[in-house]
């Protein structure tokens, strides 16, 4: 559900974790447009820890190499949308479902 063209504008801090007493590689996905936006720099994971606002995603890679992620944007969305049951993302560029219909909706430029 995700435009390609946004995914591919998206980065990532990859660093050694644990997860339930466990190894695992914590992926840290961030939007460096809405950090621009935001007037912020994100160098490294340090910085996004004190700007956990722009994450858009979070998870692990296990020993198996299985990927969990969490979507963080819900935090992003926009209080009274004119559409019932769609989502718009500031500055994200993403498509979400309209739960209510069924039918997609685009973010205008």
């Amino acid at each position: 559900m995700l435009e390609r063209g946004y995914i591919e504008k998206l980065r990532y801090f990859e660093i050694d974790g644990l997860f339930r007493e466990q190894p695992v590689r914590r992926i840290r996905v961030f939007s460096p447009a809405l950090a621009k936006k935001n007037h912020l720099t994100i160098r490294s994971n340090s910085d996004l820890e004190l700007h956990p606002e722009i994450l858009v995603f979070e998870g692990h890679i296990d020993a198996e190499d299985k990927i969990y992620f969490a979507d963080r944007r819900t935090a992003l969305r926009k209080m009274g949308d004119t559409q019932p049951g769609a989502s718009r993302l500031p500055g994200l560029g993403v498509i979400r479902r309209n739960k209510t219909k069924g039918k997609r909706s685009e973010k205008k430029k």
